[in-house]
């Protein structure tokens, strides 16, 4: 199984250890290759604003290519994660502007087909109150990028450093991941049995990857008017 992991923070904290023990998990069953982004070291080199120019009557944005690294990941990927903590009751600032760069890489027509077969995942943690919001806002991007099965785990540490989580707690915690992995585990089968791979094959090789397109870079804004903003 091949997995993206998207982490919110460059700290070790209880969001990426929670991420760990899901990893551990699926250890026990498959092998797994595992690829990580760390926001903002890995998050290209772009600022919140969308600068763009008009060639051929035509809206082009600049900055596609920064992240390429990213987005070719994610075409590869079995299971995709989404690990963010929580920041003044919502995801933090560099995974809205990552997502907000990958919204407008992914409006396509009839795209929808190549990620159904992958998994999405969101990990949120928090020291207070935002989870609901943040979970259901990290979901439906996952869910807007065509993914339909899509899994979440979100806790509340009232501890700053995950060495001051208590021993019963990270049972507890344990137990819950493993029954998410188990879950994950099975999508992952049931999608990847003979008859599912004969039409992943079929309805593939009709399509485009979302994120790898010719047309990539140009707007579609008729599209666009037809759908929300997701954030």
């Amino acid at each position: 199984m091949n997995v993206t992991i998207i982490y919110d923070t460059t700290k070790k904290a209880t969001t990426y250890n929670c991420v760990q023990l899901l990893l551990n998990n699926l250890r026990l069953t498959m092998t797994i290759h595992v690829t990580e982004f760390f926001l903002p070291k890995d998050l290209p080199s772009f600022c919140g604003s969308f600068p763009s120019h008009t060639i051929n009557s035509e809206n082009i944005l600049l900055h596609w290519n920064s992240t390429n690294y990213i987005t070719d990941s994610l075409d590869n990927s079995d299971l995709i994660i989404l690990a963010c903590p929580v920041s003044e009751c919502d995801i933090t600032t560099n995974m809205k502007l990552l997502l907000n760069h990958l919204y407008y890489k992914s409006i396509e027509n009839n795209t929808s087909s190549f990620m159904k077969n992958k998994i999405g995942l969101v990990i949120s943690t928090a020291a207070g109150a935002g989870l609901f919001h943040s979970t259901k806002t990290l979901k439906r991007n996952l869910n807007f990028w065509g993914i339909h099965n899509i899994c979440e785990f979100s806790k509340t540490f009232y501890e700053l450093n995950w060495d001051y989580v208590t021993f019963k707690k990270k049972l507890q915690i344990n137990k819950k991941i493993f029954k998410l992995s188990n879950k994950i585990i099975n999508l992952y089968l049931s999608t990847h049995t003979t008859k599912a791979s004969i039409e992943y094959q079929i309805t593939s090789s009709k399509i485009k990857p979302i994120f790898k397109t010719n047309h990539s870079n140009v707007l579609n804004f008729r599209y666009q008017r037809k759908h929300s903003y997701p954030h």
